[in-house]
């Protein structure tokens, strides 16, 4: 969502940044604009029809969820929230959205990580949504946001892992408890998928066949390797979103599965800078201090799931 952030201060979060008094002038208009342009990007999602379920990062607060719900109800889309508050230090959330006429929640859960692990700091939650589809089979889906490499690659690894290493002890519980459980890991990991948090630390396999028991297939290695990214950095696509299956999941032959090749990083032509020097760079809400009324600095990712 980059940065999608009420106009209202909250005193418990440093959200000084985006309020009517900051530098941006972060105001009821350009809240609106933001609103809009997030609405029109997960509308344009799945032909047209919006995702049956979106994770998303970097939404401030509940009230910001709730207008975008509204927002994407105006053109015909039911969607629910599932969102909690968390302890990061800027103030922004993990959240997710999911169709009615698609899914319903039995339950959600939040994991907050213990800012021991990762040096002090305070990072986002783990969020864990279970779904079931019309057909009564469960989903597990769980939205992350890992510690960003803001300090260096190398020096903010152990965070990365130490997240990493939360969020396979709450997916070898959910394993425990239910026999070829349908889990979907999706979000921000801050690392790539040949990267030791995502290959080792979750088992996420660069192919179906190389999954087993407690492992995750995780399609977007391929994007990885082919150059294809959704998120820009020193002129060079990395594929830090990403969607990883559990192995039933990929391997299943009814019910629920993993459809072959069908994982992506959505480049719809709004959704890019057009000037010259930054063409085909994701199109941000700003530059700097410069309004641009875009959208975020992050592509989409999508897989499809299919129901048999």
């Amino acid at each position: 969502m980059e940065n999608l952030f009420d106009t209202i201060d909250t005193p418990d979060k440093k959200d000084e940044e985006y309020l009517p008094s900051a530098k941006i002038n972060w105001n009821t208009e350009k809240y609106n604009n933001k609103l809009a342009n997030m609405s029109q990007s997960i509308l344009a999602i799945n032909n047209g029809k919006g995702p049956d379920v979106l994770g998303m990062c970097e939404v401030e607060t509940e009230i910001a969820l709730k207008d975008l719900c509204k927002k994407l109800a105006t053109s015909g889309q039911a969607y629910k929230y599932v969102f909690y508050e968390g302890l990061d230090e800027r103030g922004i959330d993990v959240a997710l959205i999911y169709k009615t006429s698609a899914l319903k929640l039995k339950k959600g859960h939040s994991y907050m990580i213990d800012p021991a692990s990762i040096g002090g700091d305070h990072t986002r939650n783990i969020l864990l949504a279970s779904l079931t589809t019309p057909k009564g089979e469960s989903l597990h889906v769980i939205v992350n946001h890992f510690p960003s490499r803001r300090e260096g690659q190398t020096e903010s690894e152990f965070k990365r892992i130490a997240v990493a290493s939360k969020l396979k002890n709450i997916c070898d519980s959910i394993n425990s408890a239910s026999h070829n459980a349908n889990i979907v890991l999706m979000g921000d990991f801050n690392d790539h998928p040949n990267d030791k948090s995502m290959a080792e630390t979750l088992s996420g396999k660069q192919s179906i066949e190389e999954t087993t028991v407690k492992d995750f297939y995780n399609p977007f290695w391929k994007l990885h390797v082919n150059g294809i990214g959704s998120h820009k950095y020193k002129g060079e696509w990395g594929v830090l979103d990403q969607i990883l299956v559990s192995e039933h999941l990929s391997k299943s032959k009814k019910g629920l599965r993993y459809a072959d090749n069908s994982a992506q990083v959505i480049k719809h032509d709004f959704l890019l800078e057009t000037e010259e020097k930054y063409k085909g760079n994701p199109k941000r809400t700003f530059a700097g201090s410069k309004y641009l009324n875009g959208y975020s600095d992050h592509l989409p990712v999508s897989i499809d799931l299919l129901l048999q």
